[in-house]
């Protein structure tokens, strides 16, 4: 459903990629396998497969419900529409708070590298101050600014039409503890 936003997410919760992983201690956790092979690690847990290598590092989400992918298309959206149009969407914006702080929790309990709810609201906040600054920057209301007009006919007027379906699928993503990952990214 969401399209083209997909092509253009920036995930902030990739700083915590920078902290090394304590690999037997991942091992040692219920449900989990670590495969070394030379310099390539798999980590699986969840249906979800984990592979760092000397490229870095790639998650793959296998029941096709990548949280960090939900979370981040919650997170673009929820800034579009505070900046964009905060007088329109009412409901639309308070599902994706829920959410996005749903999300916050699952992804804090379920890191493989320690990251907090505070990280994220913080990264959140970052990245809604810099899209402010650009918005003001562009100097045009909503109505003539290109990339509000293009996120409320793509995203947000699609998604206030189908707010139950959306939620439901977000509470499927959530569903299962699991390694957040990023792919596939719908």
């Amino acid at each position: 459903m969401i399209r083209r936003l997909a092509l253009v997410l920036v995930l902030a919760a990739s700083t915590a990629q920078a902290q090394p992983l304590d690999l037997d201690a991942i091992a040692k956790q219920p449900g989990t396998e670590v495969i070394r092979n030379g310099d390539k690690v798999e980590i699986k847990r969840g249906g979800v497969t984990v592979i760092i290598d000397k490229d870095g590092e790639t998650s793959i989400d296998h029941s096709g419900k990548a949280v960090l992918c939900y979370w981040n298309m919650a997170v673009v959206l929820k800034i579009a529409a505070d900046l964009c149009y905060p007088s329109e969407f009412p409901q639309l914006r308070q599902m994706l708070d829920e959410q996005i702080n749903a999300a916050n929790t699952f992804i804090a309990a379920n890191s493989l590298r320690p990251i907090s709810k505070a990280d994220l609201e913080k990264s959140i906040e970052e990245r809604k101050a810099k899209a402010a600054a650009g918005i003001k920057a562009a100097g045009l209301p909503p109505e003539q600014n290109r990339v509000c007009r293009q996120q409320r006919e793509d995203e947000l007027i699609p998604l206030n039409a189908e707010l139950e379906k959306y939620r439901q699928e977000f509470k499927d993503a959530l569903a299962v503890p699991r390694p957040p990952a990023r792919n596939p990214c719908i």
